[in-house]
């Protein structure tokens, strides 16, 4: 039970930390979903700041570093 758990938290980590580092403009989209921000802004640009790209990527390699810990106790 315990290495199935561990398989898994290693599996999640390194999809997620790749989703994360591949596509963090999704991300910033997804968790911002229905975030108004600035109304005063020119038509067709982001809400959202581009520095939340570099916080989700950065929390893209802690998933990483994480999913690595973990399968590298499975071995």
């Amino acid at each position: 039970m315990m290495v199935t758990r561990e398989l898994l938290a290693a599996v999640l980590g390194v999809a997620l930390g790749l989703g994360f580092l591949a596509f963090p403009q999704a991300v910033v989209r997804m968790y911002t979903a229905g975030w108004t921000g600035d109304r005063h802004g020119e038509y067709g640009e982001a809400g959202a700041p581009d520095t939340w790209q570099w916080i989700v990527r950065a929390v893209g390699v802690l998933l990483l570093v994480g999913g690595g810990y973990f399968a590298y106790t499975l071995v």
